[in-house]
């Protein structure tokens, strides 16, 4: 390889929708010459689907289709500060060797970076860091900044995510949903002017620094989620749910789902928040939000989380073991004593333990794929209805499911909970489980 290979770009997928879970269609809220086109459930009767059109034409202003379209939030509500500790002093790095091909390619980005407002020129900068150039699907370069140094010398923004489990929770059971995504994400909040040079980032064009807020920069998941924590705070867990950018609106009556549309878009609209309308799809009765399939059934596992697992090999080392435990770990919820069936490999995890995958490590890895071929619908909690408590001890795990009944007194599971018993009296295991 030559020096010029040195530095050829990453490559990922196409940027497609995670958020849809059944069939749509295409609405054009725009014209025939100048078409702008939504995505909405393919269940719409004629009805409901004339009622969306007139709903997102007349609200048209909340998306973006470009980054002229996107005007960025307020400042008075969010502007992204970076703070970094006294004494950890600033770090230069220096440029790497890029393919010229790719030099072209990233010119062309920084142009377009350019254009949109979102970079600009800066002179000697206290803090360099490299840019990881990622071809896109459409052969075009993605700039992504290394700000490994930058990112170490900043304290934490403890402002918390919000809780998964609970949002799924609290979004199954709905009749109706319409699922969001921000258009071009962490961009549409401005850096603090004074703060600016800290995102330097060296090319073989020059030296440039962030106006707005880029990927893969320390708490700004943080910035994100306080702002939209403030914009939507009295309409959170009753008509809606955020989780950074991704937004989901929802009613317990597809009647009523333009009713709760209503004062999401007028947020959207006052603050100048954009979403993509590639992203986006409204009024389906099933979702994909964080990994789980939501609907008014409950709360189903992604299949391509089972299918990564069933498709697996046996480990042959530590590193896919723990490959494994993590996809595990991904659908813990839905699988029931997992702890226990994981025990025969548990020990393969220990330090300076002899990596051996026997026949018993590969009957309870079968025994978890057969499991996973049939996995439950789990029912989010009802307020107001008595929860049931089971829990299971064994010699080398806990667990507990807690479970609703519904009105023929069927058994309804919630959540699975599993861990490792460790070495205690079997009467101390029932209480740890409580």
């Amino acid at each position: 390889m030559g020096a010029e290979d040195s530095y050829l770009p990453k490559t990922i997928p196409s940027d497609t929708s995670t958020l849809l879970n059944e069939a749509t269609v295409d609405l054009n809220i725009g014209t025939s010459e100048d078409p702008r086109i939504i995505k909405v459930g393919q269940s719409l009767n004629p009805q409901e689907l004339g009622d969306f059109t007139t709903f997102l034409s007349n609200h048209r202003q909340a998306f973006a289709w470009s980054y002229e379209d996107m005007p960025g939030l307020d400042p008075d509500i969010v502007v992204h500060n970076i703070v970094t500790l006294p004494n950890i002093k600033p770090v230069k790095q220096k440029l790497r060797k890029m393919h010229p091909r790719v030099a072209l390619l990233v010119k062309e980005e920084l142009q377009r970076l350019l254009l949109a407002n979102f970079i600009q020129p800066i002179d000697y900068p206290q803090w360099v860091s490299n840019v990881v150039p990622v071809t896109k699907a459409t052969g075009k370069i993605q700039i992504c900044t290394n700000f490994q140094d930058l990112n170490l010398a900043c304290p934490k923004d403890d402002f918390p995510l919000p809780n998964i489990d609970q949002l799924v929770d609290l979004t199954a059971g709905h009749e109706m949903l319409s699922l969001m995504d921000g258009f071009s994400g962490y961009n549409q909040i401005l850096i603090a002017p004074e703060d600016q040079h800290k995102t330097s980032f060296i090319t073989p064009w020059g030296t440039f620094c962030y106006r707005v807020m880029p990927f893969g920069l320390k708490n700004a998941g943080a910035t994100y989620q306080r702002a939209m924590t403030y914009i939507f705070h009295d309409l959170l867990h009753k008509t809606m749910e955020d989780y950074v950018d991704d937004l989901l609106g929802k009613s317990k009556r597809r009647r009523d789902h333009l009713f709760i549309l209503a004062p999401l878009f007028e947020r959207l609209i006052r603050f100048c928040l954009r979403l993509n309308p590639s992203k986006c799809v409204f009024g389906v009765l099933t979702g994909k939000l964080l990994g789980f399939i939501i609907s008014i059934r409950g709360i189903e596992v992604d299949p391509a989380k089972i299918k990564a697992i069933l498709e697996m090999p046996p480990p042959s080392n530590l590193k896919q073991l723990r490959s494994l435990q993590g996809r595990l770990q991904s659908v813990r919820r839905f699988i029931s004593q997992l702890s226990d069936r994981c025990q025969p490999f548990h020990h393969l995890l220990r330090k300076n333990v002899h990596f051996e995958w026997d026949e018993h490590c590969q009957k309870a890895f079968d025994d978890l794929k057969a499991y996973l071929l049939s996995p439950p619908v789990l029912t989010p909690p009802r307020k107001g209805e008595p929860f049931y408590l089971y829990i299971s001890v064994t010699d080398h795990a806990l667990g507990a499911m807690i479970s609703h009944r519904d009105a023929c007194g069927k058994e309804q599971a919630i959540y699975y909970i599993s861990r490792q018993s460790g070495t205690m009296i079997i009467l101390h295991r029932e209480l740890l489980v409580l």
